[in-house]
């Protein structure tokens, strides 16, 4: 049996290079029957078009995917090995949006004659996200999981912040876009001749580093009984797989999951020493992608649109997250390592007071005060209701009551989602509930035609639902760890982008508009649909609240709940199903990009409010006030233009959680 298992690597390898060689006479079958392979490689005939066609088009992608899937799966391999997490990978660490981010910033502002230092740039960005991930999680007590959650919260802020920049610059949007879907299609050599070397010389030194790498799996502390300078060793090899990422998503844009999968399925099979495990993952890498981007280039010809081989790798690679989970050991035990004590600033009912005047008035602020570009700008305080200052004031109450009433039900849903999981850190952005409802609207628009709002919410609500049950498949058997509901959560958010990038490719026009509403924005809110969504929020809080008992006893777990007669499974459908309605509505009004389900409950257990009822009333007045204050910004900070609330919601819950790691609490 031991053989056996020790044998699945080679097996994995061949039946990969043999689907590869597949792959390639498929491709060059037509030329194979006639005698001119050698030809169409070396000299193509310029009269002939398909020639012309195989020789700069499908021959150098063909190239760049193994390429590409050689060097990401390499320093996926390196990033496991150093941090020791078989989760760990470009994508999942935040590197990929980082140099995503840094070069679109470069795209978009820097002058021709900069275009040499653009490879640095996008280095620059790819460490810089690496950095802040690392020191984030560095502090932990579980340095596995937050190296995870802090990838995805730098992750979802420099992908916002990406999608930011295409919104300001639409003339760019569909090229840039599309590349950060991860774009292989080629128009010559010269992206194959850039990336070439640069692997190669990547390859070089991970390879040569083998040996301090095998060290450095074995623990810091033995790594420096052994004599090895961890930290220095741990920086190179981090900046050669940044380096490796940086030059594949220059040339091809992000292609995810391909760093993650590959050397966690080599792992699995048994690959312990690092050299074995670099040189299996480039081969392996590199066939890989050479397969996944062969069945995408078979559906490009649907409809006459081009599907992305970046997003269409992450739908293929993101469920092996779900896989590793079952057989790595990185989740805590029962008990979460986040709970807080109270923390006392002041009494709970002081500060429900304090929330309360502020947010009274922080809505005249909203509907008064604003900026216009010298400074601030006060309407007078009696407005006719002729006159064109009513017309500013409804504009602003709409989108202020907007983004209020979606901090109310994001802070309800997360409160819900975070007490019958036993995870401070889950919410309604991380469990998959955001991105599954974004999800079934955009294809209710784009492919299926609806436009009612009404039909809106509830399709929404459905596909929050449908994800819910599938996240409570993958948990139950799994309730002793609190975490585990967190991972499969991220697992199933990252599919379910995956499958949003390749829904926005393909939507022509809408595009512009459903990546404004992705980034979370309240421009296309009414007054109509706020108090309908302001209806559901308030009826679903009054019945989470009537069920504060029931709430409290399914924070104790699993075995203490059944043992004082709550029938847990069917309470934690019902609380799952009414935070999946909410999260729904909430993303119909502002979108799914906002960190208040995941920052309002946390933070109200922080301050204090403890039990189930004061935690939900707590969190809804903290969610509240965080979004009146994000869509305030958003509409003032950059006077004329306006950014999505979404972003600035992201940014505050971003800096929250930074202060949080930077007190180690």
């Amino acid at each position: 049996m031991t053989r056996t298992f020790h044998r699945t690597p080679n097996l994995l390898l061949v039946a990969l290079g043999l689907l590869s060689m597949g792959v390639l006479i498929l491709d060059f079958w037509p030329f194979l029957q006639n005698g001119l392979a050698g030809q169409v490689m070396f000299t193509p005939d310029e009269t002939d078009f398909d020639q012309i066609l195989f020789h700069y088009s499908t021959l150098p992608r063909l190239a760049m995917a193994f390429l590409c899937g050689a060097g990401l799966a390499l320093a996926g391999a390196a990033i496991q090995t150093v941090l020791r997490n078989p989760l760990a990978s470009p994508t999942t660490l935040g590197v990929g949006a980082g140099v995503e981010f840094a070069l679109t910033i470069f795209i978009l502002i820097a002058p021709a004659s900069l275009a040499l230092f653009q490879e640095a740039f996008a280095l620059a960005g790819g460490m810089i996200a690496l950095g802040a991930v690392y020191l984030i999680a560095a502090k932990r007590g579980n340095a596995a999981l937050w190296l995870i959650l802090a990838g995805m919260i730098v992750n979802l802020l420099l992908q916002s912040g990406t999608q930011i920049l295409l919104l300001f610059n639409e003339q760019y949007l569909q090229s840039v876009f599309m590349w950060g879907a991860g774009d292989l299609a080629q128009n010559g050599w010269e992206d194959t001749q850039f990336v070439l070397p640069r692997i190669l010389i990547g390859m070089a030194a991970v390879l040569l580093l083998s040996r301090p790498l095998d060290l450095l799996a074995l623990g810091d502390d033995t790594a420096n009984s052994l004599g090895a300078k961890v930290t220095a060793l741990r920086l190179l090899i981090l900046g050669f797989a940044v380096f490796i990422t940086a030059s594949v998503i220059s040339a091809a844009g992000m292609i995810g999951f391909i760093g993650l999968a590959v050397p966690a399925a080599l792992r699995i099979a048994g690959l312990t020493r690092s050299r074995d495990l670099m040189i299996y993952s480039v081969l392996t890498g590199g066939f890989t992608l050479l397969v996944i981007d062969f069945i995408v280039r078979q559906f490009n010809g649907l409809g006459g649109d081009v599907l992305p081989t970046g997003a269409a790798t992450a739908l293929f690679g993101a469920p092996f997250i779900i896989l590793i989970l079952r057989k790595a050991k990185i989740m805590p035990g029962s008990q979460s390592e986040d709970q807080h004590s109270d923390q006392e600033i002041t009494s709970k009912t002081g500060l429900s007071i304090l929330l309360a005047a502020l947010l009274v008035i922080g809505v005249v602020f909203s509907l008064y005060v604003s900026l216009d570009g010298t400074g601030f700008a006060v309407l007078g305080w009696t407005v006719n209701w002729s006159d064109s200052s009513f017309d500013i004031i409804t504009g602003r109450a709409e989108r202020t009551f907007a983004a209020m009433i979606c901090g109310a039900a994001l802070a309800v849903s997360g409160t819900l989602i975070q007490r019958v999981g036993r995870n401070p850190l889950a919410s309604p952005e991380i469990t998959g509930v955001s991105s599954a409802t974004a999800l079934a609207i955009i294809l209710a628009l784009t492919v299926f035609g609806f436009a009612q709002r009404a039909d809106l919410m509830i399709i929404g609500a459905a596909g929050g639902i449908i994800s819910l049950i599938v996240l409570l498949a993958l948990c139950r058997k799994f309730t002793h760890a609190p975490h585990y509901m967190l991972l499969n959560g991220l697992a199933l958010t990252a599919i379910l982008g995956a499958i949003v990038r390749i829904v926005l490719t393909r939507s022509g026009t809408q595009t512009s508009m459903l990546m404004s509403w992705l980034a979370g924005t309240t421009y296309f809110t009414n007054m109509d649909e706020v108090m309908i969504v302001a209806g559901v929020t308030g009826i679903l809080l009054i019945v989470a609240v009537a069920l504060r008992r029931p709430l409290e006893l399914a924070s104790l777990g699993t075995d203490q709940s059944v043992s004082l007669g709550l029938g847990i499974t069917t309470f934690q459908f019902a609380m799952m199903l009414l935070a999946a309605i909410l999260a729904a509505a909430a993303t119909l009004l502002v979108g799914p990009l906002s960190f208040v389900g995941l920052m309002a409950p946390h933070l109200a257990r922080v301050a204090g409010y403890r039990l189930a009822g004061g935690h939900l009333l707590g969190s809804v007045l903290i969610g509240v006030n965080v979004m009146m204050v994000a869509e305030w910004l958003a509409r003032n900070l950059l006077y004329p233009a306006q950014l999505p609330t979404g972003l600035i919601a992201a940014m505050i819950g971003t800096s929250y959680f930074l202060l949080l790691a930077a007190r180690k609490r």
